[in-house]
């Protein structure tokens, strides 16, 4: 159900990112302004799209961080009782 949602959110996001690429051009404007403008959009794009994928690495590399600590930290064998991380083997 998400893949689907994102799918549909990608498709809007570049169906409205050829509209104006399309609108720009077929302006009545000079090509050098078009050209300019379709630049300076692109780039802003392309920073927008940066800082979202910035913060989502930012979460993802914090989380990997914890679960290595945890893991670290906590390392236990299977069976291992939980409150003191020794398995009924560990006198």
């Amino acid at each position: 159900m998400k893949n689907d949602s994102t799918k549909i959110l990608i498709a809007a996001a570049a169906g409205a990112a050829a509209g104006v690429v399309a609108g720009l051009l077929m302006a009545p404007g000079t090509g050098k302004d078009s050209r300019d403008g379709l630049m300076k959009m692109a780039g802003q794009v392309a920073e927008s799209f940066n800082g979202q994928v910035a913060v989502y690495m930012e979460k993802f590399s914090g989380l990997a961080s914890m679960l290595n600590n945890a893991n670290q930290d906590n390392a236990m064998s299977v069976g291992a009782d939980a409150n003191t991380g020794r398995t009924s083997d560990q006198a």
